[in-house]
């Protein structure tokens, strides 16, 4: 029966979706009000969950659902403010305890400062797992952007993020992590991009074996598809390293995980403001933890509203 429901449910939210799409398509305008809905499918063929370590070895299907709502406050030719909401929801058909909700609120700002642009984000998560409180995260981001000569953008930027498990058994990955990183847009015309990105982080945790410093190196690119107008084509692969601190007591020595990953999207315009996101992933986790130590496939197909 679950999986009946679930596709009722996603044929009733696509059907709004066309039918909103056609009576706003033409009113935005300068609005400081947005709006989006998602609706999609998912494959993934061992469902894992990064944060706690925890890989099912099975795959399963999955119902998406997600939207998003914002405001600016504030919006002129030198400076912004934005408050927004977000909500996803992934339904397993089988593996319910790894259906995942999240809650989050945002608020966002930014200024120009000659040819800078210098911002800061606060965004908070609340995260349940199946039907349980999982995690609460808090998010602050001071960043900036700036064009290099004509063709390259420069984004950069510090992370501190807070996370707080909600149940007994995970407080020992209570953790603080810092981060910094950069990125470079190279811009190629006519909708074209390449970009490159490096981050640094430091990982701290109750538990000292879980202590680390981590790496992460990526790649990507977008290229519009010349037969179909608004049609976007989306590369990117990503190297993770994370070298951990302290000796394992199960393993009797330092973790250390090395992660790559290739996704590749296919972005297509539907009718007026829907589109249609077509995304596969490959990720090879290797690590001497074994749960941690693996090969997995994710498929998903989204349709995605905006006002």
């Amino acid at each position: 029966m679950l999986p009946k429901k679930i596709f009722t449910t996603i044929t009733l939210i696509t059907m709004t979706l066309m039918v909103k799409a056609g009576a706003v398509a033409q009113t935005k305008g300068d609005d400081p009000f947005s709006l989006s809905l998602k609706v999609g499918a998912e494959y993934d063929d061992n469902i894992t969950v990064e944060s706690v370590d925890l890989t099912s070895r099975r795959g399963d299907e999955s119902a998406l659902l997600g939207g998003a709502v914002g405001y600016k406050l504030i919006n002129n030719n030198n400076s912004t403010l934005k408050v927004g909401y977000s909500f996803s929801q992934s339904l397993h058909f089988e593996l319910a305890d790894f259906d995942l909700q999240i809650h989050g609120a945002n608020l966002t700002t930014s200024t120009k400062v000659n040819d800078v642009t210098i911002g800061v984000s606060y965004f908070y998560n609340n995260i349940r797992l199946g039907s349980n409180p999982f995690l609460d995260m808090h998010i602050v981001n001071p960043n900036f952007n700036t064009l290099i000569g004509n063709k390259i953008l420069l984004i950069g930027g510090y992370e501190y993020q807070k996370q707080k498990f909600k149940q007994a058994i995970l407080f020992d990955r209570n953790a603080g992590r810092h981060s910094g990183n950069a990125r470079l847009y190279f811009l190629l015309g006519k909708g074209r991009t390449i970009n490159v990105g490096y981050k640094i982080s430091r990982h701290n945790t109750v538990a000292s074996e879980l202590i680390y410093w981590a790496h992460t190196i990526d790649a990507g690119f977008k290229l519009p598809i010349d037969v179909i107008e608004g049609a976007n084509i989306r590369g990117r692969y990503r190297y993770r390293q994370r070298d951990y601190s302290n000796i394992n007591p199960r393993l009797g020595e330092n973790r250390a995980d090395k992660r790559h990953s290739v996704r590749l999207s296919v972005e297509t315009p539907i009718v007026n403001s829907i589109t249609g996101n077509l995304e596969y992933e490959y990720i090879n986790s290797k690590s001497n933890l074994a749960s941690q130590n693996y090969n997995s496939h994710v498929i998903s197909y989204q349709l995605e509203w905006k006002y």
